[in-house]
């Protein structure tokens, strides 16, 4: 996309959907907007505008910038004819906040609309994406390169974020065109830990227990092991943790996504560790995620009946309460990731770790803001994703720069100059995600 597709104002931004994420991620783009002197318009395509507008509770400020538009079916509305998309004229961002299934109806939209397109995260569990190891997205690559237009795919904290920070590492370390480095292994650790009296899921419970109980994956000397769950736990401390916090492998979009973009490296892994994960490793351990039936009750499985009556994911009123009368005393969302590679040093290899990561630490703050009512997770997520999409835009508003084609969190560190790079840096810790970096010698005594 080039500079030219932003210049019409104002800017109007699409949702599909707007949950916990959506929600904050708007009131976030919102922010950068009034402080940047953008004039945004949002149109928000939901089933139930009225639970839209109250996810908004505490922003009803922007009403007067947003069209709701209420449909029966998200999978009728990306079909129907043009007509029925009257409202959608001019729009030239669509952010899928909805799920992960309405990505490739949302990129084809796009390109009949000739608009960008934002979603947050991947079908990791997809036939094709199964078969090839390649996000469904890429298939619309060519397609959005010849309109001009970009795509930025899995956008949030992590992926997107984390991405973004180890992408600029590795792509520094690349330029660096030293022919002895050699970079040996990416690992990026999770932490989501809550310390409440109640059970609050922070995400949907039942997205948490398919990407928990699923076969986890790592890749491993060029190739891609499956383990079972909840085995190969390592120890990882993090910034703002006294002791270590047991992580266990996980199969998300960081995997693929850096294979892709860093097929040189062989060995990378996700691991994901806390109170939530936890949780669900109880449930595994005493076969309550089985999938035997009951007995005398055969059409119903165990886990079907554990999914049946775990609590749902928390409304954010009830959310806010929480977290305004102690029943939430403390929660940490934090990720960091650990690069190592080895190079020529004098006249031995020295072994090398850099980590970089953010850490989210300070969520008592929410309740003083239109943010209140979001959970640990879904903030970071909005926020990041916001951030990272405002910065790409800004890029091509201000910089006169071009953006085309399936974009990624570590395509995004590649592509953007460093000064806007920073710029990002800078607006994470303005919305309280702190970043942190070290390095340490990791060769053998």
């Amino acid at each position: 996309m080039t500079s030219q597709s932003l210049q019409a104002e104002p800017l109007t931004v699409v949702f599909f959907g707007l949950g916990a994420v959506g929600s904050s991620m708007l009131i976030c783009l919102a922010e950068l907007a009034e402080r940047d002197g953008v004039c945004l318009r949002f149109v928000v395509v939901v089933l139930e505008p009225e639970l839209a507008r109250d996810v908004l509770f505490h922003a009803e400020w922007l009403f007067d910038r947003i069209d709701f538009v209420g449909v029966a079916d998200f999978d009728r509305f990306f079909q129907c004819s043009h007509a029925e998309r009257d409202r959608l004229a001019g729009a030239q961002v669509l952010v899928n906040a909805a799920h992960p299934r309405f990505n490739q109806p949302m990129l084809q939209l796009g390109l009949e609309l000739g608009a960008h397109a934002v979603d947050l995260a991947s079908d990791m569990y997809d036939a094709e994406t199964e078969r090839t190891l390649t996000f469904s997205q890429y298939s619309l690559d060519q397609a959005y390169r010849e309109r001009g237009r970009a795509a930025l795919i899995n956008f949030g904290i992590s992926p997107g974020v984390t991405n973004f920070l180890i992408g600029l590492r590795l792509h520094q370390l690349r330029a660096a065109r030293r022919r002895d480095l050699e970079i040996e292994s990416v690992d990026l650790y999770l932490l989501e830990d809550i310390d409440a009296d109640e059970i609050v899921f922070s995400w949907s419970p039942l997205v948490a227990l398919e990407e928990l109980a699923e076969r986890p994956r790592l890749l491993r000397n060029g190739r891609l092991q499956v383990l079972e769950p909840f085995s190969a736990a390592r120890e990882h401390t993090f910034p703002g943790e006294i002791t270590p916090t047991r992580q266990y492998p996980l199969y998300q979009e960081e995997l693929l996504s850096l294979h892709r973009s860093f097929p040189e490296i062989e060995s990378i892994g996700v691991y994901s560790g806390g109170s939530e994960v936890e949780l669900v490793k109880a449930l595994f351990k005493l076969n309550l995620l089985s999938k035997r039936t009951l007995p005398q009750q055969s059409e119903l499985t165990v886990e079907a009946m554990v999914r049946a009556i775990l609590p749902g994911m928390n409304k954010p009123r009830r959310i806010e309460d929480y977290l305004r009368n102690g029943v939430i005393r403390r929660a940490h969302f934090a990720a960091a990731a650990e690069i190592r590679y080895t190079e020529q040093v004098r006249s031995d290899r020295q072994k090398t770790i850099e980590t970089v990561g953010v850490s989210y630490l300070r969520y008592q703050g929410l309740l003083k803001s239109p943010y209140a009512g979001a959970t640990y997770i879904s903030y970071p997520t909005a926020v990041g994703a916001a951030i990272l999409a405002w910065h790409a835009l800004a890029f091509l508003r201000e910089d006169g720069g071009e953006l085309e084609g399936i974009i990624t969190g570590e395509d995004l560190a590649r592509l953007l100059p460093r000064a806007r790079a920073e710029a990002i840096r800078r607006d994470l810790v303005a919305w309280d995600i702190d970043l942190f970096e070290s390095v340490r010698d990791a060769t053998p005594v």
